[in-house]
C-alpha cells in the first residue's frame, strides 16, 4: 500500500467554508445536497496543484470572481498536508493578501495543525503576520511566487537554499511534461469537461518524444527539391556557354602557378647570404645565450650549494658545541659527586634538612612580626627629633627666626619660613649674620609667592611653613616624650634582633634544603648523561667526519666558482663580437625593396614546384634580384587578369563556387568543373530522379510518427483495457486514419520508392512525374490540406475513436466519448483514461498518492464504485465521490454541515467505514 501522498485538505475562511478538513489518504464519500459546496471544496485544489491561472477551470465563473470567492480577505487559507518520501510531512498552502483578492504561496515542513493559524483570541492569522506567527510555533515557512511554486511541486526547481526542504510532490518521467500533467489533472477534478479533443491533445503531448515535433509545408518541400535541380542546371549551362573564356582563365592560372613556384624557389636563393647569416646569427646567439644562461645557472646553483653547505656546517658546529657542552657538564657533575656513593645518601641529607627547616618555621611563626630594620629607622628618627628640639631649646631666646620676626613683616617672614630648612631657623646668633635693611630690599624685589636668587627662582605656592615657634615648656615636654620613646624602641630592637637571627637561620635551612634538592636533580642529570655518553661520543665522531667533508667540498667549490667566472667572461666577449658583426649585416637587409605583403605568404598559395635550378653564388645575387623583381610585377599583372575574367564568368551566371574558402579554390574548382561537364550532366540526371525521393522524406517522417503513435496507443489500451468499467466487456481508444491524407502520403511514398529503385525521368523535366493523375491528385490534397492547416502534423493524420463493447454485443466506435455509453459508464471511462494518462507521465520510482474527483457518484452502483476505487488506487490516486447521500464503498464518509450561512467540515464528523470481515473482533 502506498504510504506517501496527500493527507488532508483544509480550508479556513475560504470558498464559503468557515473551516473544512477533508481526508485525502483514502477514498472519500463527500456528502451534501447539490450546489452546497462539494465542487467548490475540490476545486480549491486547483490553486495548489494547477497553479497557472490560465489553466484553471471553474466552469462558468471567471477567474476574478473565483479569486474573490476563495480569497475574500487576507485571512483566507487553502492548505494541503502531504507526506513525501524525501521530506516527510509537509504543508503546501496559499493565503489571501487582501488587496485585489490576490494570494501568496508558501510551504513548510511539519504536520498541519489548524491551531497554527489562529491567534489567542481565536481569530485567523493575517497574511502579513503569518511567517512570524509560524516561526513562533517552530515552523520555518518559505514563500514562493506562482512559477516557483509550480517548479517546486513538479520537480523543475534548479536549486534551493541549503536549509530549504525538498517539496517536490510529482516526480515526472520528463520535467517538460509538467504542463500536460497539470492539464490532465485539471480534468480529473472536472471530468464533465473531459472530451475527445482533450484526450487526443493530452496523448499527443504524452507521446511527443516518439513523434516528429515539426509541421511540414508540403508545397514548400516540393518546390525546394526541384529548385535545387534547376539551379544546378543553370550553372551547367553557363559553363558550357563560356567554355572559351574558362580556357583563357585556365591558361592564366597555370602561368601564375608556374611563376609562383619560380618566385618561391628564387627568393631563398636571393636571400641566401642574408638568410644564412640570419640563421647563423640566431643559432649562435641562442647557443651563446643558452651557454651563458647555463653557466649563470651553474653559478647560481653553486652559490646556493655553498650557502646550504655553510648553513649545514653552522648547524653541525652548533650541534657539536652542544654535545661538547653536555660532556663538560657531565665531567663537572662527575667531579662534584665523586664522593657521593649513591642517590640515597643525598635523599638522607634532604630528609634531615627538611626536618630542621620545618622545626625552624614553627619557631619563627611563634615570634613577633616587626622587623629590626623598621625599629632602627624609627629609633633614628627619634634621635634626629631629639637633637633638633635640643637645638631649638638652646637657642630659644635668640635665634634666626626671632631676629627675622622682629625685622620683617608677617608675609615676608612666611615666605622665608617656607623656603628655609627648619634647623636653619633655630640657629643661634653665632650661626648667622643678619642685615635687615638689605634683606627687606631683596624680598621687595620678589613676587609674593616667589623667591629669586642668582640662577634660581622658587615657587612658594606649593610649599608650607617649616618652623613654628614653641615655648620652653612645650619643648621640654617633647624632649621627655622622645626620651621615653627611645627607651622603648631600644628594648624592641634588642628583642627583634634575636627574632631576625631566628629568621636568618630559617632562611639558611631553607637554602640548604633547596641546595640538596638541586644536588639530587643534578645527580640524576649526571646519571642520565653518563648513560648517554657512548652515543654522544659516537655522534661527535660522526659530526666531525661530516664537517671535514663539508670543508673539503667548500674548498673544491671555490675552485669551481673561479672557473665559472672565467667562462662567463669568455662567452660575454664572444657575444659582443657577434653583435658587432650582425649590426653591419643588418644595414644591408633593410635596403631591399621587394617585401610587399603578398610575398610574405606566397609559399602558402597553390603553385607548381620549380625544379632543376643550380645553386647560386653570392656574386650572382644582384642580377638575380633584378630578374626576381620583374617576375613579381608580372605576377601582380596575372592576378589582375584572373580577377577580371572571374568577374566576367560571374556576370555570365557561373556563380557555383562564388563562396569558396578562397580565390584560388574558386578558380581551381571552375577549371575542374569545365573538365568534367559530361559527368556533371550525369550527376544532374541522378539529382532530378532523387528529387522525387527527397520530397517524400518528410512524408515518411509523418507516416512513421503515425505508426509510432499507434504503437504507443496499443500500450495505452493494454493499460486501461483490463479495468472493469460497468457492464462493458471492451473499452479502448484507437487512432483512426484520416483516409484521404494517409492514402495521399502512401501514394507519393510508393512513387518515390519506384524512382529510387531505378525508374528514370526525362532530364530537367519533372513534369513526367506529375503526368500521373493519381500522383497529381495526392500531391494536391497534401498541398491544400497543408495550406489549410498551416502545415501538416502527425495529429492531422488521425482522429481518436472510442470503441465500446458490451457482453454478447459487437463493439461499436464513437467519435465522442460522451455518447459512447450511459452517464455513469462514461464517467468511469473518463476517470480511467485520465488516471492512465497521469500514470504514464509520473516517475513510478517515486510514487506519491494524489486524488481524483467524481461528481454525481450515485449514478454508479456499489460494484462500479468499488471497481473505480481499486482502479484509482492502482494508478496511485485516492478517489473522492460527491453525492447527496453517503456511499458505503468509500473509506471515509464526510458530511458538509451548514451553520450561520457558512459551511463546516470538522474532523469529528468524519465517519470511517470498515468491512465487517476486516474489522477487529
Amino acid at each position: 500500500m502506498m504510504t506517501f501522498g496527500f493527507q488532508r485538505l483544509v480550508l479556513l475562511g475560504s470558498a464559503g467554508y468557515q473551516r473544512a478538513e477533508l481526508p485525502l489518504d483514502d477514498s472519500v464519500s463527500l456528502i451534501a445536497p447539490n450546489n452546497t459546496g462539494k465542487t467548490s471544496l475540490i476545486n480549491a485544489l486547483q490553486f495548489l496543484l494547477i497553479i497557472d491561472r490560465r489553466r484553471m477551470d471553474f466552469g462558468a465563473h471567471d477567474f476574478d470572481k473565483t479569486r474573490r470567492f476563495y480569497f475574500p480577505n487576507n485571512s483566507a487559507y487553502i492548505l494541503l498536508e502531504a507526506s513525501l518520501p524525501q521530506s516527510g510531512t509537509v504543508v503546501l498552502g496559499c493565503v489571501g493578501k487582501g488587496v485585489g483578492h490576490d494570494y501568496d504561496y508558501f510551504a513548510y515542513q511539519g504536520p498541519l495543525d489548524v491551531e497554527d493559524y489562529r491567534l489567542a483570541d481565536g481569530s485567523l492569522v493575517a497574511q502579513p503576520k503569518l511567517a512570524t506567527h509560524l516561526a513562533e510555533r517552530g515552523k520555518s515557512m518559505f514563500r514562493y511566487n506562482a512559477s516557483e511554486f509550480a517548479e517546486l511541486l513538479y520537480g523543475g526547481r534548479k536549486s534551493r537554499s541549503g536549509h530549504e526542504p525538498d517539496f517536490t510532490v510529482f516526480r515526472l518521467e520528463n520535467a517538460s511534461d509538467a504542463q500536460a500533467f497539470r492539464r490532465v489533472l485539471t480534468r480529473t477534478l472536472r471530468l464533465d469537461k473531459l472530451n475527445s479533443g482533450d484526450v487526443k491533445n493530452y496523448l499527443l503531448q504524452i507521446f511527443k518524444r516518439d513523434l516528429p515535433d515539426a509541421s511540414i509545408d508540403f508545397k514548400q518541400e516540393w518546390d525546394k527539391a526541384f529548385a535545387e535541380v534547376n539551379a544546378e542546371r543553370a550553372q551547367y549551362q553557363a559553363a558550357v556557354a563560356m567554355k572559351d573564356r574558362i580556357g583563357k582563365l585556365e591558361q592564366a592560372y597555370e602561368q601564375r602557378l608556374t611563376l609562383r613556384g619560380k618566385l618561391i624557389d628564387w627568393r631563398p636563393r636571393i636571400e641566401q647570404g642574408l638568410v644564412d647569416w640570419q640563421a647563423y646569427y640566431e643559432q649562435r646567439v641562442a647557443e651563446l645565450d643558452e651557454g651563458l644562461t647555463r653557466l649563470r645557472e651553474d653559478e647560481r646553483r653553486l652559490v646556493q650549494r655553498d650557502r646550504e653547505l655553510t648553513e649545514r656546517k653552522l648547524r653541525l658546529e652548533q650541534e657539536q658545541q652542544s654535545l661538547h657542552t653536555t660532556q663538560a657538564r657531565e665531567a663537572e657533575l662527575a667531579r662534584r659527586f665523586e664522593l657521593v656513593p649513591d642517590r640515597t645518601h643525598l635523599e638522607a641529607q634532604q630528609m634531615d634538612a627538611k626536618r630542621a627547616y620545618e622545626d625552624q618555621i614553627a619557631l619563627v611563626s611563634q615570634a613577633g612580626a616587626r622587623s629590626v630594620s623598621s625599629i632602627r629607622r624609627e629609633l633614628a628618627r627619634n634621635r634626629t627629633d631629639h637633637a633638633q628640639i635640643e637645638q631649638e631649646l638652646a637657642n630659644l631666646s635668640d635665634n634666626l627666626f626671632r631676629r627675622l620676626s622682629e625685622s620683617l613683616s608677617q608675609e615676608e617672614l612666611d615666605r622665608l619660613n617656607r623656603a628655609f630648612n627648619r634647623s636653619a631657623l633655630t640657629l643661634g646668633p653665632t650661626g648667622f649674620e643678619l642685615d635687615p635693611a638689605e634683606l627687606k630690599r631683596w624680598l621687595s624685589g620678589n613676587l609674593p609667592d616667589q623667591l629669586r636668587w642668582p640662577g634660581l627662582t622658587l615657587d612658594l605656592s606649593q610649599l608650607t611653613a617649616q618652623h613654628a615657634q614653641h615655648s620652653e615648656t612645650e619643648l621640654r615636654e617633647r624632649l621627655e616624650e622622645l626620651a621615653l620613646q627611645q627607651a622603648a624602641l631600644e628594648e624592641q630592637l634588642t628583642a627583634a634582633e634575636a627574632m631576625d637571627a631566628a629568621r636568618a637561620k630559617k632562611d639558611r635551612l631553607e637554602e640548604e634544603l633547596r641546595r640538596i634538592e638541586r644536588d639530587i636533580a643534578e645527580f640524576d642529570e649526571w646519571q642520565s648523561l653518563t648513560a648517554e655518553a657512548p652515543q654522544r661520543r659516537e655522534k661527535l665522531d660522526e659530526l666531525q667526519r661530516e664537517l671535514d667533508d663539508i670543508r673539503e667540498a667548500q674548498a673544491r667549490s671555490e675552485e669551481t666558482a673561479d672557473r665559472l667566472r672565467a667562462e662567463i667572461r669568455a662567452v660575454a666577449d664572444d657575444r659582443a663580437t657577434l653583435d658587432a658583426r650582425h649590426k653591419a649585416i643588418d644595414r644591408i637587409r633593410h635596403q631591399r625593396g621587394d617585401e610587399a605583403e603578398q610575398f610574405g605568404y606566397l609559399d602558402q598559395l597553390d603553385h607548381h614546384p620549380w625544379l632543376g635550378e643550380p645553386d647560386w653564388t653570392l656574386d650572382e645575387l644582384a642580377d638575380r634580384l633584378q630578374r626576381y623583381q620583374r617576375d613579381c610585377r608580372e605576377l601582380l599583372d596575372l592576378d589582375r587578369d584572373l580577377h577580371r575574367i572571374l568577374a566576367e564568368l560571374h556576370a555570365g551566371g557561373l556563380t557555383k563556387y562564388q563562396y569558396s574558402d578562397d580565390h584560388d579554390s574558386e578558380l581551381k574548382r571552375i577549371i575542374e568543373f569545365s573538365h568534367h561537364l559530361p559527368r556533371e550532366a550525369e550527376a544532374l540526371e541522378k539529382k532530378a530522379r532523387s528529387a522525387v525521393v527527397n520530397v517524400t522524406a518528410s512524408l515518411r517522417e509523418l507516416r512513421d510518427g503515425l505508426y509510432a503513435f499507434k504503437s504507443r496507443m496499443r500500450e495505452f489500451n493494454r493499460l486501461i483495457g483490463h479495468r472493469q468499467l460497468s457492464d462493458l466487456k471492451t473499452f479502448k481508444i484507437e487512432p483512426e486514419d484520416e483516409t484521404h491524407l494517409v492514402e495521399a502520403i502512401h501514394t507519393l511514398i510508393d512513387t518515390a520508392a519506384q524512382v529510387d529503385s531505378g525508374d528514370t525521368f526525362e532530364l530537367f523535366n519533372h513534369g513526367s512525374v506529375l503526368d500521373d493523375a493519381q500522383l497529381d491528385r495526392a500531391k494536391q490534397i497534401l498541398i491544400d490540406e497543408g495550406n489549410a492547416r498551416q502545415g501538416l502534423k502527425v495529429a492531422d493524420l488521425f482522429r481518436l475513436v472510442f470503441i465500446v463493447g458490451k457482453t454478447d454485443q459487437a463493439p461499436e466506435s464513437f467519435d465522442d466519448i460522451d455518447s459512447a455509453a450511459s452517464n455513469g459508464t462514461v464517467l468511469m471511462a473518463k476517470l480511467v483514461t485520465g488516471l492512465a494518462m497521469l500514470y504514464l507521465m509520473q516517475d513510478q520510482r517515486h510514487p506519491v498518492r494524489a486524488i481524483c474527483y467524481l461528481d454525481e457518484a450515485l449514478a454508479l452502483d456499489a460494484r462500479n464504485q468499488k471497481s473505480l476505487i481499486d482502479t484509482a488506487s492502482e494508478f496511485g490516486f485516492a478517489l473522492i465521490f460527491a453525492s447527496p447521500a453517503p456511499l458505503t464503498t468509500a473509506r471515509y464518509c464526510v458530511p458538509i454541515r451548514h451553520h450561520k450561512g457558512r459551511n463546516h467540515i470538522s474532523r469529528q464528523s468524519w465517519q470511517i467505514l470498515e468491512r465487517l470481515d476486516e474489522a477487529p473482533a
